[in-house]
């Protein structure tokens, strides 16, 4: 498959490239990082200001009217340069939602927020015992007359830190494991009954557990229809994937980079370690590695933005690809610089907790070669 990206995309990822390696300095990330900030609302204007948080919406909500690929570009883009604000959490992931399911009422009260750059958004849906797949969700929710209630705790809850909004799943109907039934609820954390424990995460981004005591809002707050909620989600958390292992592509590129350079610099007995073939051989496979998950990715994105019958199908491939690749990328990256990669102060570490969570997030390297050898089936 040869994909050729249009004069506007390959502006569009030029531009993002220039913009994040001269501007999003690390230095500036690690003191965001390591005070009580979760992210820095600087950069997040900034991001505004550009356009980034426009794109992916379509053009009647004030978007750009951008994909999967448009997605997939800048997300490589985040991952090169171990961006910490919540474009995934917030626009990919909330605002998509909204967008999708959200009321004339809800669009227009929330989407030009968040494309200002004003609105933080978290999706909530894990659970304590639940928390393989969205349909295990057990936490119930009732309707009565023109609201809906509920109570009850969500685990891990990226973004939730910072959110302004929270879109919460349970369930009006079914049981766990049941696809039907789920619903979407929207709720502001301000919200009386809503409370959070808000904590940092270890790739330097944030997190929350919600905790819900008879929140009750109005039933128009549900997106999508109720009970229909899987319907609505999937493609959206599709699109999610894509873009955590397109940032994880960018990641795996820039560990190879660094690696490659550093093994120029670095002397044993009298010549630079690039110079010895085991290590080449290694960065070799490293290589091969990147360029395996690129073409996936490509790929995948292709066939998201084309509605293509077997898009799901290289979803999970490229999420179980990306997992194993991006292990084997983050551990070399690490052994060939030795002690140093290990350090605060070196890039390195960071990239590898950064790609360590990605593989955690929506489905594991095992779950993702499962759901490939269940679709291959069909």
């Amino acid at each position: 498959m040869y994909i050729e990206f249009s004069e506007e995309q390959r502006m569009f990822q030029e531009s993002a490239e220039k913009y994040l390696t001269e501007s999003y300095e690390f230095d500036a990330r690690q003191k965001i990082v390591k005070s009580d900030q979760y992210f820095g609302a600087e950069q997040w204007q900034t991001f505004a200001n550009l356009g980034w948080l426009a794109m992916s919406f379509a053009e009647d909500v004030g978007g750009f009217g951008g994909g999967a690929l448009e997605t997939m570009l800048l997300s490589e883009q985040l991952g090169a340069n171990l961006v910490v604000e919540p474009y995934l959490e917030t626009v990919v992931l909330g605002g998509q939602l909204i967008a999708a399911g959200g009321s004339l009422d809800i669009k227009s009260r929330y989407l030009d927020a968040i494309i200002s750059g004003q609105c933080q958004v978290a999706l909530a849906w894990s659970e304590a015992k639940h928390h393989q797949a969205m349909t295990d969700v057990a936490m119930a929710a009732s309707v009565s007359g023109n609201s809906i209630s509920f109570s009850g705790r969500k685990t891990v809850v990226l973004n939730g830190a910072a959110a302004d909004l929270v879109l919460v799943l349970v369930r009006t109907s079914g049981e766990p494991g049941q696809a039907e039934g789920l619903s979407l609820v929207l709720v502001d954390t301000d919200n009386e009954g809503c409370h959070r424990r808000s904590y940092k995460t270890y790739d330097g981004r944030n997190a929350a557990e919600y905790s819900f005591s008879d929140v009750r809002v109005p039933l128009a707050n549900v997106l999508g229809v109720r009970g229909k909620a899987m319907a609505l989600l999937a493609p959206i958390v599709s699109l999610g994937i894509l873009s955590l292992c397109s940032e994880a592509v960018g990641a795996m590129t820039a560990l190879l980079n660094a690696t490659v350079d550093y093994t120029k610099q670095r002397k044993q007995f009298g010549q630079p370690i690039s110079q010895f073939q085991v290590l080449r051989h290694r960065m070799a496979d490293m290589f091969i590695n990147v360029e395996l998950s690129r073409s996936l990715m490509l790929a995948t994105a292709w066939k998201l933005d084309h509605d293509d019958a077997d898009a799901e199908l290289c979803l999970a491939a490229l999420k179980a690809k990306v997992a194993s690749a991006g292990k084997f990328i983050a551990h070399n990256a690490i052994q060939l610089h030795g002690g140093i990669g290990t350090t605060d102060e070196l890039k390195i570490g960071h990239y590898f907790k950064r790609i360590a969570a990605i593989n955690s997030q929506f489905g594991s390297r095992d779950f993702h070669l499962a759901r490939f050898a269940h679709l291959s089936q069909q």
